[in-house]
């Protein structure tokens, strides 16, 4: 009987130990998910979306490049390009005549700006992602004709500050890849104010997004 109870004494002390030598170790279990939880990866993007300019469809191109951080932010930095079918007949500026054959000329409208982008990630569950991104970018607006030489001229070329806020929504298909869309409304903050055209529109996207780290962690 006594053997028997310092044998249970001792599977007590035992198992007492044992819990005090496993608390460091799920408490690094738990620092180590936390720290995984938090890393920051490398983001890249390529802007493709639909707008207007004044009453005209306007498509947007560009990228954006930065970091993601805990799965809940972005932060990135890139350049886009509205290119419109706006070509109108202008009279060009007295300093422009030498290189124009006529002091009217037919000239094509553009937009480039460099946007800085913050997005949070508000909905990350199953398959389905939401977020709500915010842009702000300053760039220039101008008119763009052919000179004398074919040479491409800009006239009337100002600098504008853009911003742009939306929600985007993805859905993973497969792990590679699935399909992702957005809307928002971009507003001119500083316009040119020697165009008088209506940069302020509705934009709205549609995507085929490919998840480049499945692909890595998969082929690895």
């Amino acid at each position: 009987m006594k053997v028997f109870i310092r044998f249970f004494l001792i599977l007590l002390l035992a198992n007492d130990q044992a819990k005090s030598w496993n608390v460091p170790h799920q408490n690094w279990d738990n620092s180590i998910n936390e720290s995984k939880n938090h890393k920051i990866k490398p983001y890249f993007q390529l802007d493709s979306y639909y707008s207007f300019i004044g009453s005209r469809s306007a498509d947007v191109l560009g990228f954006k490049a930065g970091i993601e951080w805990n799965k809940k932010w972005k932060f990135a930095a890139g350049y886009n390009q509205i290119k419109s079918d706006i070509v109108e007949s202008k009279v060009l500026p007295a300093s422009e005549l030498q290189y124009a054959i006529n002091d009217t000329m037919r000239a094509q409208l553009y937009l480039r700006y460099f946007p800085i982008m913050a997005e949070y990630v508000f909905y990350d569950k199953d398959e389905w992602q939401l977020s709500t991104p915010i842009n702000l970018g300053y760039g220039r607006s101008y008119f763009q004709y052919f000179g004398l030489n074919n040479e491409k001229r800009r006239i009337f070329e100002h600098g504008v500050l853009v911003s742009e806020l939306g929600m985007n929504a993805q859905y993973k298909i497969l792990k590679w890849f699935g399909v992702g869309g957005g809307f928002g409304y971009r507003v001119m903050l500083i316009n040119n104010p020697a165009i008088d055209t209506k940069f302020s529109s509705p934009i709205f996207s549609f995507r085929i997004k490919l998840f480049l780290e499945e692909i890595y962690n998969s082929i690895k």
